[in-house]
């Protein structure tokens, strides 16, 4: 899909999977064919921007991948369904309409699509048809795909991807709605605050965010959660933003996240009082305090 946008590039000796490039090309042709606008969202995003751009270490493996698509009613989105289970690999899931399997040989990928834009009610949520039973929360898909890279991810193909901004206000609004379940939300923000600062923003924090590096001690990471903080309000539509700030402001869901996080390693009590400031200081930088 051509986009105006300066790509970023995959790092050569990060090179996405060559079976994850087929698959994401299928989709990249198929909105095209239906002139639709995506983003890679998810924990293939996170995997994206983190691993393979920027050559941070990897995290848990996935290979499952998430799009939000942007359409202005259910047909189109039924469209872009209908052309990729056309071409071939992909089929549908018999009860989950907004999820596809794709296969070559022995590998079988689960590609859930999720569309917003016009089909996206007042609150943020969209219900599926044509029961409207099944009621998703879409809120940050549209700031997602604004604030979307593009990465050259083969010679070809330039795929956007959810930023790291994108991603942390994905994240958090994923967890509250799916905090009961796991803490895998959890274990994606945290990483998404330790490594912000290596993520691209050395040379920021050390020149246009001097003020802000020495604010936090001249700790990268503090620097790093505060100033992604920062930049996921930035990017903010009012009414997504406003659901992210009572999140933040809640002090009993802000120590049940702390909990989660420390629940995704095994690390010693000073570094669990670590994650607890790595926190503190994202809310410091997204309410703006």
């Amino acid at each position: 899909m051509t986009n105006s946008s300066s790509p970023h590039f995959i790092l050569p000796v990060r090179p996405v999977d060559p079976l994850t490039c087929h698959l994401l090309r299928q989709v990249d042709q198929a909105a095209s064919t239906t002139r639709l606008r995506y983003v890679v969202v998810g924990a293939m995003a996170r995997d994206l921007m983190l691993v393979n751009a920027y050559g941070l270490p990897p995290s848990r493996a996935t290979r499952d991948v998430d799009v939000g698509i942007a359409v202005e009613n259910w047909e189109q989105f039924q469209a872009l369904k209908s052309r990729l289970t056309e071409a071939g690999q992909f089929t549908a899931a018999p009860k989950d309409e907004h999820r596809l399997y794709w296969a070559d040989g022995d590998r079988r990928t689960a590609t859930d699509l999720i569309p917003f834009g016009g089909v996206t009610s007042e609150d943020n949520t969209i219900a599926w048809p044509p029961s409207r039973d099944f009621v998703m929360n879409v809120a940050g898909f549209e700031e997602a795909l604004a604030a979307a890279a593009h990465l050259r991810i083969e010679k070809d193909l330039d795929v956007p991807v959810a930023s790291i901004p994108g991603l942390a206000v994905l994240k958090l609004i994923a967890w509250y709605d799916r905090r009961s379940q796991n803490n895998q939300d959890a274990a994606d923000l945290l990483r998404l605050l330790e490594y912000y600062a290596e993520a691209g923003n050395l040379d920021r924090l050390y020149e246009q965010e001097l003020p802000l590096f020495e604010a936090a001690g001249f700790d990268l990471e503090l620097a790093g959660a505060t100033l992604l903080g920062r930049d996921a309000a930035r990017i903010c539509h009012d009414q997504t933003r406003r659901q992210i700030a009572a999140v933040l402001t809640s002090e009993t869901l802000v120590d049940q996240l702390i909990i989660q996080m420390e629940q995704t390693g095994f690390h010693e009590e000073p570094r669990a009082e670590r994650i607890s400031v790595l926190l503190g200081r994202f809310c410091k930088g997204f309410l703006g305090g």
